[in-house]
C-alpha cells in the first residue's frame, strides 16, 4: 500500500484536498444504485411515470388500449406512508421517555435526566417534532433515516457605544491608558484583548474617537443561541457514506453536504475561524452548482437525485441558483501518531477546489460521529441494503392502477359504446335527439361491450387488502398491531438515540446547570452537568394499543384502582393520578396539577380568608375539598382567647362558624365512609393516630 493511501488514516499537518475529493467522488459514484432506488420510491409515492400528462389520459403511438384511454393516479404508497407518519408522530407525542441508570448510584439522577430529556424534546431542541417528521418520511420512503445532532452556538456582532465614564467604571486600567498618548501601543493591545471582534485597525479608530469626542462605537459579540441542534438529512444526497459500510459509527469517513449563502459563510469566518481567503474565493468564483470540477459519473449520480423537482432540496432549479455555495463537511476517524489515539476530525471544504480548505480540526469531546442512522429493514448487511415502502407496495399499486384504468375505460364504453354502421356511411351526428337517416335493409346498432366491472372491483379490494397486510394497516388482521408496533418502534428508537446524543452534547457544550419545567411535573427542576452521567440508556416507549380510546380508558382505571386498593401500599397514588391526568391531556394536566405543598398552602390561605369574612359577619360556605386541613385550621382558630370570647358574646358569629365547620365535617365523614366501604370496617387507630397501613410502607 502506498504511503499516500496510508495518510488517509492518520493525522497530518493539513488535509490532502485532492485525496479527499477522490474519496468523495468514489463514495458518491458507489451510491448510484441506492440513489436510483430512492428515485423509484419517490416516483411511486408521488404517482409519477414516464408519459404522464395533466389530463391523466394515455397518448401517443404506444398508448394501450387506445389513444385517450384512462391513465389514473393510484396513491396507495402515499396513503400508507402518510398514515404511518401520523401514527409515528402520535406515538412520539404520547410516548413515555425514560433514562435508565447503568449503575445503582445513578438511580436518583436518572429521574431528573428523564425529565430533562422530556424538556429537550418539547422545547429545548428547536423544531424537534418537525425534524422527527422528516425522519419518519425518510425512513419509510427511502428506507433510511439519518439525523445530524450537534450543539448550536451562534454569536452576532453589533456596534455598541462606549463613553469615557463607562470605560472608567468597567475597565479602569484601560481608562488610565487612554489618558496617556505616549502609550498608544499598549492601549491598542489591551483593546484587542478585551474585545473579541476588535483588531488593531478598529482599535486605532475607536481610540481616536474616544479622545476627540469622548465616545466611540466598538463591535461586541452577543451570544444569540446556545442549545442542542437537530436536523434530519436525506440519505440519498445530503449524507454520503462508503457503500461497503455496515455501521455508520465504524465508517472511516462520513460526508455531509450543505448549501450556504455568502452571508452564512462570512459569519462562519468571523465566529468559527474559517479561512478567509478560501471563503472569498468561493463567494467570488464558485456560487451556484455547475459541478465543473467533478467527473461525469459523480455529476450524473448527484443530478439524478436533484432532478426530482425539489424532493431533496425543497426547491427546483438548483443548477441555476447563484445564491448558494456547496460546502462539504467530511468527518473522519484518524489516528494521531504522536499519542496513538483515535479522534473524530472535521474538514470543511468545497469539491471544486483543488487546494485549500475552510477548516480542519479535532472535534474535542466527540467519541462518535454526530449522526443517528436507522434502517427500515435489516435484511442486508450493508447500510444501503434496505427495502422501502415503495419496494413493498409498488406491485399492489401497479395492479390497482391497471384495474382502475380498465374499469374506467369500460365505464366510458358503457356510457358511449362504439356504434356499428354500414360501411362508408357513418352517422352525421350523435347524441340525444340526433336524426340518423337509415336506408332499407340497413341497421345502426351499438357494439356489445362485456361487463367486467364487478370482477375488477373484487380484485381491487383483494389487492388492497394484501397491500395493507404487508405493512400492518389491515384492521381485520390479527397481526396488524404487531407490524405497526415493529415500524413505530423503529422510529421511536431513532428518536431516543437523537435525545441521547443531544444529551451528550449538552454535557460537553451546555451550561453547568440548567433550570427547566416539563408538563406533568409542576415543580421547577434543575440539572447539573456531570460527565459521569454520560453513560445512560434512553428509551422512548409507546404501545400501539393506546391508540384505542376504550383500551386507554380501561388502563387508566385499572392503574388508579390498583394504586387506591394496594394492600401493601406499593403504589404511589399521587404519581398514578398525575399519570392519568397526563394520559387524558398533558396540557390540561400542567394547569391543574399543583406543585408539592402548594395545594396545602392554598387551602390554609383560603380557609383563613373565609374565617376573616365570617368574623366580619359575612356567612361563607365550605370549599369543595380539603376538609381535614380546614378542620385543623378552624380548631386552631377557635382556640384563641379573643375568638372564644367573641363566640360567647356574638350568637350570629357562633352560628356562621358552626355552619362553616359542619360542612367540612361532613366532607370528612363522607371520605371516612368511602374508606369503610373499601375496608369493610373502620380504619385501625390507636387514639387519634391512624395505624391502618403502619409498617406496610
Amino acid at each position: 500500500m502506498e504511503d499516500k493511501e496510508l495518510e488517509a488514516y492518520y493525522v497530518t499537518s493539513k488535509p490532502d484536498i485532492n485525496e479527499l475529493k477522490r474519496d468523495y467522488e468514489s463514495d458518491v459514484t458507489d451510491l448510484s444504485a441506492y440513489v436510483s432506488q430512492c428515485q423509484d420510491s419517490y416516483n411511486n409515492r408521488n404517482a409519477e411515470w414516464l408519459g404522464k400528462n395533466n389530463q391523466l389520459v394515455k397518448s401517443g403511438e404506444d398508448a394501450f388500449p387506445w389513444d385517450g384511454a384512462c391513465d389514473t393516479e393510484v396513491r396507495l404508497i402515499e396513503q400508507c406512508i402518510s398514515t404511518y407518519v401520523g401514527l409515528m408522530m402520535n406515538a412520539l407525542s404520547k410516548s413515555n421517555i425514560r433514562a435508565y441508570p447503568t449503575e445503582s448510584s445513578d438511580i436518583k439522577q436518572a429521574g431528573v435526566i428523564s425529565s430533562f430529556l422530556k424538556y429537550m424534546q418539547k422545547s429545548y431542541i428547536r423544531d424537534f417534532r418537525s425534524e422527527c417528521e422528516t425522519a419518519a418520511n425518510n425512513l419509510l420512503e427511502k428506507g433510511i433515516a439519518i439525523t445530524y445532532v450537534d450543539w448550536e452556538m451562534k454569536s452576532r456582532t453589533h456596534d455598541e457605544e462606549f463613553n469615557l465614564e463607562l470605560i472608567q467604571e468597567v475597565a479602569p486600567e484601560l481608562y488610565e491608558l487612554l489618558a496617556d498618548e505616549n502609550r498608544d501601543d499598549e492601549t491598542i493591545a489591551m483593546m484587542t484583548d478585551m474585545f473579541d471582534y476588535v483588531d488593531a485597525r478598529k482599535a486605532k479608530s475607536a481610540l481616536k474617537e474616544l479622545r476627540d469626542f469622548g465616545i466611540a462605537k466598538i463591535p461586541v459579540a452577543k451570544k444569540d443561541v446556545s442549545r442542542p441542534f437537530v436536523e434530519s438529512k436525506f440519505s440519498d444526497i445530503d449524507i454520503v457514506i462508503p457503500s461497503y459500510v455496515t455501521d455508520i459509527q465504524r465508517s472511516p469517513r462520513v460526508h455531509m453536504r450543505a448549501f450556504l449563502t455568502p452571508q452564512e459563510i462570512e459569519n462562519c469566518v468571523e465566529t468559527k475561524g474559517w479561512d478567509k481567503s478560501v471563503a472569498e474565493e468561493l463567494i467570488e468564483h464558485h456560487r451556484g452548482m455547475d459541478y465543473s470540477g467533478m467527473n461525469q459519473t459523480t455529476y450524473n449520480s448527484l443530478g439524478s437525485s436533484r432532478s426530482r423537482g425539489g424532493s431533496t432540496y425543497g426547491m427546483s432549479g438548483m443548477n441555476d441558483s447563484k445564491d448558494l455555495i456547496e460546502i462539504v463537511y467530511t468527518y473522519r476517524r484518524l489516528i494521531d501518531t504522536k499519542s496513538n489515539s483515535e479522534g473524530i476530525y472535521l474538514t470543511v471544504w468545497n469539491p471544486r477546489l483543488t487546494e485549500g480548505h475552510l477548516s480542519n480540526e479535532l472535534l474535542s469531546g466527540y467519541d462518535e460521529y454526530p449522526f443517528v442512522l436507522t434502517r427500515l429493514s435489516n435484511g442486508g448487511k450493508r447500510i444501503y441494503d434496505v427495502n422501502t415502502f415503495g419496494d413493498l407496495l409498488r406491485g399492489p399499486q401497479k395492479q390497482m392502477k391497471t384495474l382502475r384504468d380498465g374499469w374506467s375505460d369500460q365505464m366510458a364504453l358503457a356510457v358511449a359504446p362504439p356504434l356499428l354502421h354500414p360501411v362508408g356511411r357513418p352517422p352525421a351526428q350523435m347524441g340525444a335527439g340526433a336524426w340518423i337517416g337509415v336506408r332499407a335493409n340497413e341497421k345502426f346498432e351499438y357494439m356489445n361491450v362485456p361487463n367486467t366491472s364487478g370482477v375488477a372491483s373484487q380484485l381491487e379490494k383483494y389487492v388492497q387488502q394484501e397491500a395493507m397486510d404487508l405493512v400492518g394497516l389491515n384492521e381485520g388482521s390479527a397481526l396488524s398491531q404487531q407490524r405497526q408496533q415493529f415500524f413505530i418502534d423503529k422510529f421511536l428508537t431513532h428518536c431516543s438515540s437523537i435525545l441521547k446524543l443531544a444529551y451528550k452534547s449538552f454535557l460537553v457544550f451546555g451550561p453547568d446547570e440548567k433550570f427547566f419545567r416539563v408538563t406533568g411535573y409542576p415543580n421547577e427542576l434543575v440539572i447539573y452537568k456531570s460527565p459521569e452521567d454520560e453513560v445512560i440508556d434512553v428509551c422512548i416507549s409507546f404501545d400501539v394499543q393506546n391508540q384505542d380510546p376504550e383500551m386507554m380508558k380501561a388502563k387508566i382505571q385499572s392503574i388508579l384502582e390498583l394504586a387506591r386498593n394496594s394492600p401493601n401500599n406499593t403504589f404511589n397514588l399521587q404519581a398514578a393520578e398525575q399519570l392519568a391526568a397526563n394520559a387524558i391531556d398533558p396540557s390540561i394536566a400542567d394547569v391543574i396539577i399543583q406543585p408539592e405543598g402548594q395545594g396545602q398552602e392554598e387551602m390554609v390561605k383560603d380557609v383563613t380568608d373565609d374565617l376573616t369574612k365570617i368574623y366580619a359577619g359575612i356567612p361563607v360556605g365550605a370549599r369543595p375539598n380539603g376538609g381535614q386541613i380546614a378542620m385543623q385550621v378552624v380548631q386552631e382558630y377557635t382556640s384563641q382567647e379573643g375568638i372564644q370570647a367573641r363566640l360567647q358574646s356574638d350568637p350570629a358569629f357562633l352560628a356562621n362558624l358552626q355552619n362553616y365547620s359542619a360542612q367540612y365535617q361532613q366532607q370528612v365523614v363522607q371520605q371516612q365512609n368511602a374508606e369503610i366501604g373499601r375496608l369493610g370496617t373502620a380504619p385501625a387507630k390507636m387514639g387519634s393516630v391512624d395505624t391502618q397501613n403502619i409498617g406496610e410502607s
